[in-house]
């Protein structure tokens, strides 16, 4: 056991009642220990309600490859306002010793109280995203307009350079910033990304209007767009009905997409097609330069 603060326990993965917690929040425990990472969970009379992650970019390339970083969930939202104040106040102070430069926390949209405890510790808003959902139940006829050619492993460079350029304008912050890093990516994160995912060029003419990469494992459209100077022509309609026909074919039973709240044009797209709001989350970032400066 690393530290405690009023009522709060906290275990790093090192410690030997670390099992018995797992225990108690099995699909948190699966995630935790498939991502091979050191972590620390927040504990309040036996029960998880909080964890903190530390590992390096690009886990989500809000900073060059290697920095330091911290991702942080609130397990139990419903805790007393007292107890969310100290599970920030602790969080903060564990980033703070593992000397990272930021730290990430999701949290529902609509819990104002936890959001704002987080925010009394210098945590500021970064991100409002919904995630979406389609039930794949039926074959769908994607237009033969669109040629989709998939990527091979040594095309990655020319794939990110692609979407470093079809995803540029976007109202989505956080993808603004994965995009001022995402050349920075090196070789061996784009092989082990490339093993994982499905990539593909939209072409037009033997001309890439778009780009698309699916997580088959997840039923997920990690990332999809279309050249600036193509768009208004239904190309990225078609890209998505080709994505869920994929989908489909590889035996998922639903869709799941990310999109930020303040892109309109992709989440009409998105509705038009079918899919609907599953979830709507705030992701707020603590930054040690900012803190610096303070």
């Amino acid at each position: 056991m690393e530290m405690q603060a009023s009522e709060i326990k906290v275990y790093s993965h090192r410690d030997s009642e670390i099992e018995s917690i797992l225990r108690k929040i099995p699909k948190v425990a699966q995630q935790l220990k498939a991502s091979n990472l050191p972590y620390w969970i927040f504990v309040i009379n036996s029960n998880p309600i909080g964890i903190v992650v530390v590992g390096k970019e690009p886990m989500q390339l809000l900073a060059s490859p290697g920095t330091p970083m911290a991702l942080i969930a609130l397990i139990d939202t419903k805790l007393s306002k007292e107890s969310i104040a100290s599970f920030a106040i602790e969080t903060l102070k564990l980033v703070a010793q593992k000397s990272v430069e930021y730290a990430l926390v999701k949290l529902p949209f609509n819990e104002d109280e936890a959001i704002n405890q987080f925010k009394k510790v210098n945590f500021k808003e970064f991100d409002d995203e919904y995630r979406m959902v389609y039930q794949l139940d039926k074959v769908l006829n994607p237009s033969q307009e669109l040629e989709f050619i998939q990527v091979k492993k040594e095309e990655m460079r020319q794939f990110i350079k692609l979407a470093k350029k079809f995803l540029q304008g976007s109202p989505d912050v956080a993808l603004r910033e994965a995009l001022k890093h995402i050349l920075e990516l090196p070789d061996e994160f784009l092989d082990s990304w490339y093993s994982t995912e499905k990539f593909y060029f939209a072409r037009k003419n033997k001309q890439t209007v778009g780009i698309l990469n699916l997580d088959i494992t997840k039923g997920l459209i990690s990332g999809m767009g279309v050249d600036s100077k193509q768009r208004r022509k239904g190309y990225g309609r078609q890209i998505m009905l080709f994505a869920l026909e994929q989908l489909r074919k590889d035996n998922c039973e639903k869709a799941y997409l990310r999109v930020h709240a303040e892109n309109e044009p992709a989440i009409h797209l998105y509705e038009s097609l079918g899919f609907t709001n599953v979830e709507r989350n705030k992701r707020l970032i603590w930054r040690k330069t900012e803190q610096a400066r303070n």
